[in-house]
């Protein structure tokens, strides 16, 4: 598997937001156990939020006891079994954050990838593209992805990185790197990064984030 990138950052615990963001990664993760396996691809989940650009008022024992004041369900991370934080479409984990899509691997037609259907419910979303454009300086796009988006198909279709350049999204938070079984030197995380977005890692999910790709990863994943 690819060496984390040198451009990316890594999620630090000392972020007053970290158990946001975590909380975020592990509704990915939920999103990804709903795709329907196929041979020819990965099962991956993502997730598309709002943050307002403001400073943050909030310490951080605060922001944890935000992140996780909602109904709980169980998953398993790369240190043991944790409980993590559902949060639904009328349940924001932080006044500062706004959940406004989830996704995953195939969930709408077209050989969709997980990223590709946030940003298509975003696009088909009237309501939220207007407040995207009335409020663009006010707020900031952020994808959580189980899995780093792909930089190539092999269905032909536009890489999920390209789409991410292209669109609002400014950071991306990541589970784990692809692995290179169906296509060698993935460079996902180089693309967006050299073309300015913020690329961060969240680490202890790798196998988290992996499990729902046994029936491509096999024995690899052991």
């Amino acid at each position: 598997m690819s060496a984390i990138h040198q451009g990316m950052q890594v999620l630090s615990n000392d972020d007053p937001d970290a158990p946001i963001h975590i909380a975020y990664m592990k509704l990915a993760i939920e999103q990804a156990e709903k795709s329907i396996p196929v041979p020819s691809g990965y099962c991956v989940g993502a997730v598309l939020v709002r943050k307002k650009n403001k400073d943050r008022s909030k310490d951080k024992s605060t922001q944890q006891q935000a992140a996780h004041k909602h109904a709980s369900s169980t998953v398993a991370s790369d240190h043991g079994t944790t409980t993590a934080t559902t949060i639904s479409s009328t349940t924001a984990a932080s006044d500062d954050y706004e959940l406004v899509a989830t996704g995953y691997s195939r969930e709408l037609p077209g050989n969709t990838h997980a990223e590709e259907c946030c940003l298509l419910k975003l696009l088909h979303n009237d309501d939220e593209n207007k407040k995207e454009e009335e409020k663009e300086e006010e707020h900031q796009l952020i994808m959580y992805s189980t899995m780093e988006p792909c930089s190539h198909r092999l269905s032909g279709n536009r890489p999920c990185s390209e789409r991410l350049i292209a669109s609002r999204v400014r950071t991306v938070y990541v589970g784990v790197r692809e692995p290179d079984h169906f296509v060698q030197k993935v460079v996902g995380i180089e693309d967006m990064v050299e073309h300015g977005l913020t690329v961060v890692h969240i680490p202890g999910f790798e196998k988290a984030c992996l499990a729902p790709n046994r029936h491509v990863l096999g024995d690899s994943l052991s």
